[in-house]
């Protein structure tokens, strides 16, 4: 396979990353049972317990759709202008291998290996690297002169904080505090995979 080659098979991983990950987690709220999943009572994650009908859709989506990602990852890498643009892939990678762990670390994982629980940290991890990633790589972009995809990396990463915050505001006097918190979950996942989506077109548009 040529260079060439390779770099039409990445590009395609990059646009299939998101819309494995976000199809299955999409369709997986619309098959679990409500005792399961609800956008008010429960988080994302609970559509990936063991038992529950979408234990394999859920889990198996994130790590599929993460695993496309790290392909398209290294073609970003090796195709990056500047440094910045390198640090962000850097944190694109820690995200998006983040975002497989979440996946095989599944909640509840720990009764069946592994002693410790490392669904928490792994989640926090990726939600947390995720808008970094976006606005650095987005910085090193618009210092290539891309100030268009740039500014929307940039913007697209604006949105996690913003939707995090607005979530925390609207429970503060409310009487359950952790209610709708699949909402953020899912708003910030979009923004992610928009994102990924988005520089992927720009690179299939270019070189296809």
């Amino acid at each position: 396979m040529t260079n060439a080659s390779r770099h039409d098979v990445a590009t395609i991983c990059g646009l299939a990353a998101p819309a494995v990950a976000l199809g299955a987690i999409l369709l997986a709220t619309v098959l679990a049972a409500p005792e399961t999943f609800t956008w008010r009572g429960r988080a994302l994650s609970d559509m990936g317990r063991y038992g529950t009908r979408t234990f394999l859709l859920f889990n198996g989506g994130l790590i599929l759709g993460g695993s496309f990602g790290v392909p398209f990852a290294r073609l970003l890498w090796i195709t990056a202008g500047n440094r910045l643009e390198r640090l962000g892939v850097a944190l694109l990678v820690v995200a998006t291998v983040a975002l497989i762990g979440v996946g095989v670390f599944f909640l509840g994982h720990d009764t069946f290996y592994l002693e410790t629980e490392f669904h928490g940290p792994v989640a926090l991890l990726h939600f947390g690297v995720a808008p970094v990633a976006q606005w650095v790589y987005g910085s090193g972009l618009v210092l290539e002169g891309d100030a268009r995809l740039g500014l929307a990396s940039i913007w697209l990463g604006i949105v996690h904080p913003l939707t995090w915050l607005g979530w925390l505001v609207s429970r503060l006097a409310a009487g359950d505090p952790s209610a709708w918190f699949a909402v953020p979950e899912f708003v910030a996942a979009l923004a992610f995979g928009l994102w990924v989506f988005a520089v992927a077109a720009d690179r299939y548009r270019r070189t296809m």
